[in-house]
């Protein structure tokens, strides 16, 4: 990685560095993470071995919805261990599962998806708002996904939601015009077209949850909006390409026709802009074959060695289940294993501990699934050499995008059921949980990432992502939860909590104030708007702790 690592979590493609450390500093790192790796270890191989249960029954009286492979709440309840040191394992153990949802999404999907959408020819501006948004925002949908169809907690997923929002909205486009020496400037469409569409899905995941009740046709319109969305950045942008496309060949045929001339078509057309997102550079890379994605522990430095060493078990894991999406020799045989690692993760995803517990009447589907197995291992051996990959590369990009979500699956269900393990115990709120915890660990990506764009002197970029990561990552991931259960079940009870009616109000406030004062400025905002940004969201988050300690006074619902 060449000394730029990867931040914990979600920091996509962007990288940051980390400050140099002494030699007593590195040996530290290092003993963390071995410490990190070894207790990892052995707590999976523990649970594993005896399912997380205690041998003297244990009275607990409270119970969680949430589906997950170890039993947090007779941990929490049952362990002999102090209350304190209980909650500082599973504090740690949720920070490793957010590290883990980000850093398989940066490593082993988006890449894949990167990789297919070039095979199959999609362009940038389409792949970018389809594949690689729902890549970006797949730990997202993933949480909400488990919170509402295996929990059945909708007030964590819209706490999540909603203080995302806000983070990265109000507290991550603060830090980005402070990272700005001068004023930051964008182009007036896209920043209107984006803050304005933005504006209407957050007023639809208000208004949505109006009636006391979610149905299946509202829960498909933030596929619609979605849709309409995607139409409204792709068609302007194919429409100029196609002009531009018409004009060069207009002039070149003009231009045959001279024998001298000091224009070119190319100089003539180099004004002309696509009408494409704000930050639709590409941020492609040559893919690197110098190692593989989270082994290069002994090239990080500072905390990110100790990320990585906590990681690298789960890491171990994931190579030798998701298919990469270069090639080399080690990749390929990685890849031939991938089938069988793919899918034990998805026996323990999807079927928990119960899929591995031998029965005769799953003896055929284990004696099919094994010969499938064999086959595709050998299939991708005989058809690949370590310089060229199969002709199927493209079905084994699927398979590894499809074992991703499995990956998915898994570590957001532990995610939900840490979470309803705290709110339950401490009596915290799942809103608040929402709002705080978990919305911050999944958006500090954002935080990092946006403000080395600025360093980088791409802050028109840095502002796109600010509007169009919350924006994409709320319409999959409400659409897809809310659809899958409203299908399943019937219409979903839904009502704002107190908490998350606050997230909502200040988000719009400060989305109102922030298009605001960019239209004022001529779409050059002034850099002190970044404090006005900072006061708003500790004013949120002093309202939310407010209101968790019961000294705001709640508002009817309008349904009662």
């Amino acid at each position: 990685m060449n000394g730029d690592q990867k931040l914990f979590p979600g920091s996509g493609h962007k990288t940051w560095r980390d400050p140099p450390t002494g030699k007593c500093g590195k040996v530290l790192l290092r003993v963390l993470a071995l410490s990190g790796t070894i207790s990892t270890g052995a707590v999976l191989l523990g649970s594993c071995l005896t399912g997380w249960r205690y041998r003297e029954p244990c009275e607990m009286n409270l119970s969680t919805d949430a589906q997950a492979l170890f039993d947090y709440m007779s941990f929490y309840s049952c362990s002999e261990l102090p209350i304190a040191l209980k909650s500082v394992l599973l504090l740690l153990w949720l920070a490793l599962l957010i590290s883990l949802l980000a850093s398989t999404a940066d490593d082993y999907f988006v890449p894949q998806l990167e990789r297919l959408s070039s095979k199959l020819g999609l362009p940038e501006d389409v792949a970018g708002v389809t594949l690689l948004a729902l890549g970006n925002g797949m730990p997202d949908v993933m949480t909400a996904l488990s919170s509402v169809n295996k929990a059945n907690d909708l007030a964590l997923t819209m706490g999540e939601m909603l203080g995302a929002a806000n983070f990265i909205v109000v507290l991550v486009l603060a830090c980005v015009l402070l990272c700005k020496a001068g004023p930051t400037s964008v182009e007036a469409a896209p920043f209107i077209r984006d803050s304005l569409a933005y504006c209407t899905v957050v007023t639809y995941m208000v208004l949505v949850t109006w009636d006391g009740q979610i149905n299946l046709y509202e829960s498909l319109a933030f596929f619609v909006m979605y849709v309409v969305y995607v139409s409204i950045v792709v068609l302007p942008g194919r429409l100029c390409r196609r002009r531009r496309h018409e004009l060069e060949t207009s002039l070149s045929r003009e231009l045959e026709l001279v024998e001298r001339s000091d224009m070119s078509p190319s100089a003539v057309l180099d004004g002309m802009q696509d009408f494409l997102p704000l930050g639709s550079e590409s941020e492609a890379e040559e893919p690197s074959f110098s190692g593989l994605a989270g082994l290069e522990i002994g090239q990080a430095r500072g905390w990110a060695q100790v990320q990585l060493g906590a990681e690298l078990p789960f890491t171990l894991a994931r190579h030798v289940s998701i298919a990469s999406a270069d090639w080399d020799g080690r990749r390929r045989v990685l890849a031939a294993v991938s089938p069988l690692g793919g899918l034990l993760l998805m026996f323990l995803s999807f079927g928990g501990w119960e899929a591995f517990q031998w029965s005769p009447d799953l003896f055929l589907r284990h004696a099919g699934s094994a010969l499938a197995v064999i086959v595709a291992a050998v299939a991708i051996l005989l058809g690949s050499s370590p310089a060229k990959p199969p002709r199927f590369h493209v079905l084994l990009l699927i398979w590894a995008m499809v074992t991703a979500v499995s990956w998915f699956n898994l570590l957001a269900n532990e995610c939900v059921a840490v979470l309803e393990t705290f709110g339950l115990h401490l009596g915290i709120s799942s809103s608040v949980l929402g709002i705080t915890v978990l919305a911050w660990g999944n958006s500090v990506g954002d935080l990092v990432a946006d403000t080395a764009l600025v360093k980088q002197g791409r802050s028109k970029m840095a502002v796109a992502g600010v509007f169009g990561s919350p924006m994409l990552s709320d319409l999959l991931g409400l659409g897809l939860s809310l659809t899958s259960y409203t299908w399943s079940h019937g219409a979903l009870p839904a009502q704002l909590t107190k908490q998350n009616r606050i997230a909502a109000v200040a988000l719009a406030i400060s989305l109102l104030s922030t298009v605001g004062v960019f239209v004022a400025s001529g779409f050059q905002c002034p850099r002190r708007f970044g404090l006005v940004l900072l006061a708003e969201y500790a004013l949120f988050m002093l309202l939310s702790v407010a209101c968790e300690l019961g000294l705001v006074p709640d508002v009817p619902s309008p349904v009662g």
